[in-house]
C-alpha cells in the first residue's frame, strides 16, 4: 500500500535486530516495527507532521519535496526513509512484528535521523533556520572540537553506544561530556541532548531526564560513572572496574522495609507460607510471585542487573528470618470483618468502620464496600421467601449462620451445623454458593459427612472458614467422631498423606446440603441432634420458573445482603453466641433423631403405656429387645443395636437412666411405664412368646 500522508517507513536493510544500528534505530524510533518481507531488514513505521519537516513546494513537480541537501537513500549504511506524501514509496508489510509497540508520532526522531544519518554534507556554518539557538550550535562545534571529540561525535552524532553498559549509561556519559561546556546548567545541557542522535521518548520522562543531567553535571569529567546516579542502597559498585552488582544482604534488607508480609508456620504441610500486604488483606503469594516482587525492584533501577540467582538468594534470605507467625493468628479478631472499604468492629450493638492496617493479620476480605445505609436486595428476598416457604424466623436463623459464616467468630462456640434439605430443585445450594463466594477462593471446601469422617478427610479443612457439600447424597455413616470435635472446639488430629500428623482446632462452620439425612451410629445421643439445626426447603422450582442466573443477580446484591447478615450477627453476640432457633428447628431435630435412631423408631412405633398402668409379668425388658432385634431384621436390613446400647438410649430419650426407667419384680426387669403394643406382639409372637394373663404391682 502507499504510505499515506503523516506516515513514514525507516527501511534498515541487510541488519537483524542485534545489530547496534538497528538497535539505536528502534530505540530512538520508539514505535511499531517488523520484519522486512526479505527477511534481511527491519521496517519502523510512524507518523510523523510533515509540516516540522525540512521539505518545501516544487513548483515543477507540482508536490512538497524533502530539501536537497538531505538523502532518502543511503545504500552505503543500508537506510532509507519514506515520508507519506512526499515520497510515492509504496509499503509491504508482514505483520511479522519485532515489538509489542503501537504505531506513535516519531516527529523528533524523523529530524534526528535526517540531521544525523541523511545529511549530504556536514553543517560547516550556523543556520538558525536549521540550527536553532546559536549558542547550542557553538557548544556542539566546541565539543567535536576538543580533545575528546571523537567521544562526544560518536554519541551525539552517531548514536554510537555499543562502548557502554547500555543506552541508559550512554545518555548520562553524554550529559557528562556537554556539562563540561554549559556549566551546572540543566536546561542548557537537555537543549543540546535533544539535538544529538542518542534522543529517544524515554528522555521526556522527568525523572529520567533529571536524575541523568545531574549525573552528567556531577561527573563533568567526560567519564562518567554509573554511582554518580541516584540507585537504591542495594546497588553497589566495584572498587576496580566501577561496575554495579547487586547486594543480596542489602536488597533483602529493602525488601523488609519496603513490602509489608508475613511468614506463617504452617503445621498442616509443614511448610512455611508467605502473605502480602495488599489492599487492606494478606494475600497468600507462591514463591514465584514473591520472586517477581523481588525481581521488580532490580529490573525498576537496570533490568541488565537482574540475576535469578540473585533474587532467589534474596527469598532465602528473607524467608530464614525466623520471624514467623502462628496460623492461629490469622484471623483471630473475632469482633471485625474485613471489608474493601475499611475493617468493620463489631459489637452486639454497634458497628465501626476503621481504616485497613496491617498490624490486623486478615486474610479473608469481602469483595464489596461497608455501607451504614439500608440496601435494598429484592431479588435475595424472593428468593429467601421461596426456600423458607416465608417462614421469617428460619430467614433469621439462616441470616445469623450467614453472618458468622462471613465474620471470625469461632463456629465452635455456637456447636451447631446447617443442614439444608430438600428435594432437588429447590434452590438451597444457592444460598450456601453465595457465601462461598463471598468468602473467597481458598476459603472453603466441598466436602461430606464420610470424608470429614476419613483418615484424610480431616485435614482437608485445615485452615478453612467453610467446611460442607452443596449436593451431599444419602450416606450411612458409622459414627460421627470427628464431627462432634468439629463443632466442640476440640482438638482434631490429622495427616496429609505422605506427612506427619499434626492437630488443630478448627474454627470454622459446616454447612450440608441433601435430599435425604444422613444416617449415622455409633455414639448418637442427644448431644448430636442438638448440633445439627435441620432446615426444610419444601418448595421444587419448576424447570421453566428457574433463573439461570440467580447467584450473579444475587451477589451483586451483596452489599445489602452482607448488611443484612451483620445485624443478624448482632443477634447471635447479644444471645451470648447462640442462634435463635424456631420451633420447627427443634420439631424437625425430634424427628430425625427419631428416623435415624433405631430405638427410638422402635420405642414411637413398637411401644405403649401399660393399660391401666399394671405390668403384665411376660413382658420383661429382655422380651422387648428380642422384639427389637427381629424389628430392625425386618426395617433395618438387620442391623440392631446391642441390648446394653439399646437399654442406654432408650432410658436417655424417656429423661433417665436405665435405673430410672425399670423396676425390678419376681426376678425379672420390666419398664415401669412402657410396654409392645398389641399388633407388635402378634407381629413378632416367635419372639415374644406366649403371654400368660399375670398382672404385677404397677
Amino acid at each position: 500500500m502507499k504510505i499515506p500522508k503523516g506516515f513514514f517507513l525507516l527501511d534498515i536493510d541487510h541488519k537483524d535486530i542485534s545489530d547496534p544500528f538497528a538497535q539505536l534505530m528502534l530505540s530512538r524510533f520508539s514505535s511499531y516495527a517488523e520484519v522486512s518481507p526479505s527477511g534481511k531488514g527491519i521496517h519502523i513505521i510512524g507518523q510523523c507532521d510533515i509540516t516540522k519537516l525540512p521539505v518545501h513546494f516544487d513548483d515543477r513537480r507540482k508536490k512538497l519535496v524533502l530539501d536537497s541537501e538531505y538523502y532518502q537513500k543511503r545504500s552505503d549504511i543500508g537506510l532509507e526513509l519514506y515520508i507519506g506524501d512526499i515520497t510515492n514509496r509504496y509499503g509491504t508489510f508482514t505483520g511479522n512484528t519485532i515489538n509489542s509497540l503501537p504505531i506513535a508520532d516519531c516527529t523528533q526522531a524523523v529530524l534526528t535521523t535526517l540531521d544525523k544519518e541523511m545529511r549530504k554534507k556536514p553543517k560547516a556554518k550556523y543556520s538558525a533556520k536549521r540550527d536553532g539557538d546559536r549558542a547550542v550550535f557553538d557548544i556542539v562545534c566546541d565539543l567535536r572540537k576538543q580533545k575528546n571529540g571523537d567521544k562526544f561525535i560518536q554519541l551525539y552524532d552517531k548514536g554510537d553506544f555499543s562502548e557502554y553498559g547500555s543506552q541508559s549509561e550512554a545518555d548520562a556519559a553524554l550529559c557528562a561530556l556537554i556539562a563540561f561546556r554549559t556549566g551546572a546548567d540543566p536546561d542548557a545541557i537537555d537543549e543540546v541532548f535533544r539535538s544529538s542522535a542518542l534522543y529517544r521518548s524515554k528522555w521526556e520522562r522527568d525523572d529520567y531526564r533529571e536524575n541523568t543531567i545531574n549525573a552528567g553535571i556531577s561527573a563533568c569529567n567526560g567519564v562518567f560513572h554509573r554511582s554518580k546516579m541516584e540507585h537504591p542502597d542495594f546497588i553497589k559498585f566495584n572498587e576496580q572496574t566501577g561496575e554495579p552488582y547487586v547486594s543480596v544482604p542489602l536488597l533483602a534488607k529493602y525488601v523488609r522495609e519496603h513490602l509489608q508480609y508475613i511468614l506463617v508456620r504452617d503445621n498442616g504441610k509443614q511448610g512455611l507460607l508467605k502473605y502480602v500486604y495488599e489492599g487492606g488483606c494478606y494475600r497468600l503469594y507462591a514463591d514465584n510471585m514473591l520472586l517477581g516482587i523481588i525481581k521488580k525492584y532490580i529490573a525498576d533501577h537496570d533490568e541488565e542487573l537482574v540475576k535469578m540467582s540473585k533474587v532467589n538468594e534474596v527469598l532465602l534470605h528473607i524467608t530464614t528470618d525466623l520471624t514467623y507467625v502462628s496460623q492461629d493468628a490469622l484471623n483471630a479478631d473475632e469482633d471485625i470483618i474485613n471489608f474493601q472499604n475499611g475493617i468493620l468492629k463489631i459489637t452486639a450493638t454497634d458497628t465501626e468502620l476503621i481504616p485497613h492496617s496491617a498490624d490486623i493479620l486478615s486474610t479473608i476480605q469481602l469483595p464489596c464496600e461497608w455501607s451504614d445505609e439500608y440496601i435494598d436486595t429484592p431479588v435475595f428476598d424472593s428468593y429467601m421467601d421461596t426456600l423458607t416457604n416465608g417462614d421469617e424466623m428460619v430467614k433469621q436463623l439462616l441470616m445469623e449462620f450467614i453472618g458468622v459464616c462471613i465474620s471470625n467468630v469461632k463456629g465452635w462456640r455456637m456447636k451447631k451445623a446447617l443442614f439444608l434439605v430438600g428435594q432437588g430443585d429447590t434452590g438451597k445450594s444457592q444460598l450456601k454458593s453465595l457465601v462461598e463466594r463471598l468468602l473467597g477462593r481458598g476459603n472453603f471446601i466441598g466436602i461430606d459427612l464420610k470424608e470429614i469422617e476419613s483418615r484424610f478427610g480431616t485435614g482437608a479443612v485445615y485452615g478453612t472458614r467453610l467446611a460442607g457439600s452443596s449436593d451431599m447424597s444419602f450416606l450411612s455413616v458409622d459414627e460421627l467422631k470427628t464431627f462432634k470435635k468439629m463443632t466442640g472446639g476440640d482438638s482434631l488430629f490429622a495427616e496429609f498423606k505422605g506427612q506427619q500428623a499434626f492437630e488443630f482446632t478448627f474454627n470454622g462452620l459446616l454447612w450440608f446440603c441433601m435430599n435425604r439425612l444422613p444416617k449415622f451410629g455409633g455414639d448418637d445421643g442427644k448431644w448430636v441432634y442438638d448440633r445439627i439445626m435441620v432446615v426444610d426447603c419444601p418448595n421444587v422450582i419448576p424447570k421453566e420458573q428457574q433463573d439461570k442466573q440467580l447467584l450473579e443477580k444475587m451477589f451483586a446484591e451483596r452489599r445489602g445482603i452482607v448488611k443484612k447478615a451483620v445485624k443478624a450477627l448482632q443477634t447471635v453476640i447479644a444471645n451470648g453466641y447462640r442462634f435463635t432457633e424456631p420451633d420447627s428447628i427443634a420439631e424437625a431435630r425430634r424427628d430425625y433423631q427419631s428416623a435415624n435412631s433405631t430405638v427410638i423408631s422402635f420405642y414411637e412405633e413398637c411401644m405403649c403405656p401399660w393399660e391401666n398402668g399394671k405390668i403384665v409379668r411376660h413382658c420383661t425388658t429382655g422380651r422387648i429387645y428380642k422384639v427389637y432385634q427381629a424389628w430392625c431384621r425386618e426395617n433395618n436390613h438387620g442391623y440392631a443395636r446391642t441390648a446394653k446400647e439399646f437399654r442406654k438410649q432408650l432410658a436417655g430419650y424417656l429423661g433417665g437412666t436405665f435405673a430410672d426407667v425399670t423396676t425390678r419384680q419376681k426376678g425379672n426387669t420390666y419398664y415401669k411405664d412402657f410396654t409392645i403394643t398389641e399388633e407388635t406382639k402378634e407381629l413378632y409372637a416367635k419372639e415374644y412368646g406366649y403371654e400368660e394373663t399375670e398382672f404385677l404391682a404397677g
